[in-house]
């Protein structure tokens, strides 16, 4: 879910005063971490609410939070997610030819990971034909947006500071 932050008017001036976009975009960076780890926490604590403490497996300590890939130095991505999730089909040629890009597949997650082999999160955030969905990611964005873009608006106005007082 893409979301755009308004009210940033005086960071705007700041942006002029520091004329490095390279550097803007890694104080964006940083600040978008902080105002993601705010998701990461709720997030967490939705998943420990029906985490089976029996269980080896915690999908809570898999939860974690990271930067997308961008091109160019206009955007910035911050991801929260569960480690063992879905990933992209390389761009390769048979996956050209197969029609792939573009498309996910499912992985059986990794037993390295810090809270073991948790490839069965998606069914707990997405349903599947026989059970219903109990999304504990996107309440953990949609209840928290607000927090969010209030943090981000902080930290960024700080990491700008930081970064002009250097020059």
């Amino acid at each position: 879910m893409a979301n755009e932050i308004t009210g940033l008017d005086g960071v705007q001036a700041k942006l002029r005063q520091l004329g490095n976009q390279r550097k803007a975009k890694n104080a964006a960076v940083r600040s978008s971490r902080k105002a993601m780890n705010i998701v990461k926490k709720a997030a967490v604590v939705n998943a420990k609410a029906f985490d089976d403490k029996d269980s080896p497996e915690k999908i809570w300590k898999n939860i974690v939070t990271k930067a997308g890939k961008t091109k160019g130095v206009d955007n910035v991505v911050m991801k929260v997610g569960v480690k063992g999730g879905a990933k992209n089909y390389g761009t390769n040629a048979d996956n050209r030819r197969a029609n792939r890009i573009g498309r996910t597949y499912q992985t059986q997650g990794d037993k390295k990971n810090p809270g073991g082999d948790t490839w069965y999160w998606r069914f707990k955030e997405f349903g599947s034909a026989t059970n219903s969905a109990d999304p504990f990611l996107r309440s953990a964005l949609n209840n928290n947006m607000d927090a969010v873009q209030v943090e981000f608006s902080r930290a960024y106005k700080e990491e700008l500071d930081k970064e002009i007082a250097k020059l």
